[in-house]
């Protein structure tokens, strides 16, 4: 075979075995493709988690719900719960409470002031705790009637009063706040005899937490989200709720 031939045939089978360029770009394209719709999939999800959501009861920032505070929309003041609903708006220094329908109803005089005092603290419930927890003690506080929002407003108006009036301040802060709070008289016991008290449980996810202000400020100790019978507590007794 001349040198002509036998370059000509090695030249065909090398043509014959190379794979064809056009593939690999074609391929290529298509991956850039799904890549370009991967990434306005993902701008479009971001861009709905900015902002209220279609039921306009949870609110999105950075793709994260706001929970748990108090945060200020469209010059609208709203209080978010723990789960994120929203539970309280404030329009033009007028407090609304929220219903689960999402429907607003005006605050009365103990919910406002209570509503007035959380928001100091962002909507933190700890903060408001303490704030109950350090108020000066008062004995033998005289209101009308001795409820709880009698006391409540004793004691937001104020600002002093007995373990009764602790409690109804931190007890109203709690609930207007979303939590399922609940206002408790009863006694502790005492080495000799027991002594009449009051406080606040919380029922979260099954579990009921008692909160004390007026325990803690006479103790020293954490009154805040403790369980019946934990140690370094008050042994509580003959109680109930009264709502």
């Amino acid at each position: 075979m001349n040198r002509k031939k036998l370059t000509a045939l090695m030249l065909s089978t090398v043509m014959a075995f190379t794979p064809a360029a056009p593939i690999v770009a074609s391929e290529t394209a298509v991956h850039s493709v799904e890549n370009a719709e991967d990434i306005a999939v993902s701008s479009a999800t971001a861009s709905k988690k900015n902002g209220w959501d279609s039921s306009k009861k949870y609110y999105y920032v950075k793709g994260k719900k706001v929970t748990n505070v108090t945060k200020t929309i469209s010059k609208v003041k709203y209080h978010f719960d723990v789960t994120g609903k929203v539970v309280y708006k404030k329009v033009k220094n007028v407090y609304y409470k929220i219903n689960s329908k999402g429907k607003a109803k005006k605050m009365n005089q103990v919910e406002t002031l209570a509503a007035t005092r959380l928001d100091m603290y962002g909507g933190n419930l700890k903060k408001a705790f303490n704030w109950s927890t350090s108020i000066p003690y008062t004995a033998n506080v005289k209101v009308a009637k001795k409820t709880p929002g009698n006391y409540g407003i004793y004691g937001f108006q104020r600002r002093r009063g007995d373990c009764y009036v602790m409690a109804a301040t931190f007890y109203w802060m709690a609930k207007v706040s979303g939590s399922d709070a609940h206002y408790v008289k009863g006694y502790f016991k005492k080495s000799s005899g027991k002594g009449a008290h009051a406080w606040v449980e919380i029922d979260y996810k099954g579990t009921t937490y008692v909160y004390d202000p007026n325990f803690q400020k006479e103790y020293k100790l954490n009154g805040y989200k403790l369980k019946y019978g934990a140690p370094k507590t008050l042994k509580y007794i003959d109680y109930r709720r009264l709502n």
